[in-house]
């Protein structure tokens, strides 16, 4: 497995430039929505990772070479969803140092961009697009998964972007006030309960897609 993981990682070394970029473009046009912000960055880096590994994979037919070495295929499946942590971490990362080299030249941030609750909230969101995506991914392929995936990823920016900026209507629906009434701590286990589950249902999902798929 961790050489299936080292791949996905190896084949995204063009990309570091690209990833900086974009940091540096949510930095600029998101930072008036504070942690929300940073979420939605790491969640975008993470996911266009993911998206550009698959994408590679099915142009170099890597699929066919894998199924054809003495790996199991749930070796395969879980690779996948570990590696989405990798992508997550690295983007948490990256996001770190383009933040600390804003602050150390003293460009001024109307909100403070990297938070706790914007961590966890690239966590629990990148997993979520995950178990949602890669099922896609091994049932179609990437080709064909493409422009859902990416309907998806639009829609929940969007959306996300338009909750944060009309966060006095939305605080007034039931579910909103059911979360402000829980404390932290019991709100957070509350979101990993419930993402756990996703990633484990997703994960089954993917592995029958991919047992069954025809290469």
């Amino acid at each position: 497995m961790y050489h299936l993981i080292k791949k996905d990682l190896l084949i995204q070394k063009k990309n570091l430039f690209i990833v900086c970029l974009l940091i540096i473009f949510f930095l600029a046009t998101l930072s008036n929505i504070g942690p929300a912000g940073f979420t939605i960055s790491v969640l975008a880096i993470s996911y266009s990772l993911l998206l550009c590994a698959s994408q590679i994979d099915e142009k170099n037919n890597s699929d066919i070479v894998l199924i054809s070495l003495p790996i199991k295929k749930q070796t395969i499946v879980l690779s996948k969803y570990i590696s989405v942590y990798v992508y997550l971490l690295f983007a948490i990362v990256m996001n770190c140092l383009v933040y600390f080299l804003v602050k150390l030249l003293q460009i001024p941030l109307k909100y403070e961009w990297l938070t706790t609750e914007g961590i966890i909230g690239a966590i629990i969101g990148s997993t979520i697009f995950a178990s949602i995506s890669l099922p896609l991914i091994f049932k179609w392929g990437y080709i064909k998964s493409r422009f859902p995936n990416y309907i998806i990823f639009f829609i929940f920016i969007i959306g996300s972007v338009s909750v944060v900026n009309n966060m006095d209507y939305y605080s007034k629906t039931k579910l909103m006030e059911f979360f402000i009434q829980q404390s932290k701590i019991e709100l957070i286990g509350i979101l990993v309960a419930i993402t756990i589950v996703i990633s484990i249902i997703s994960y089954l999902i993917s592995l029958e897609f991919y047992k069954n798929r025809e290469y």
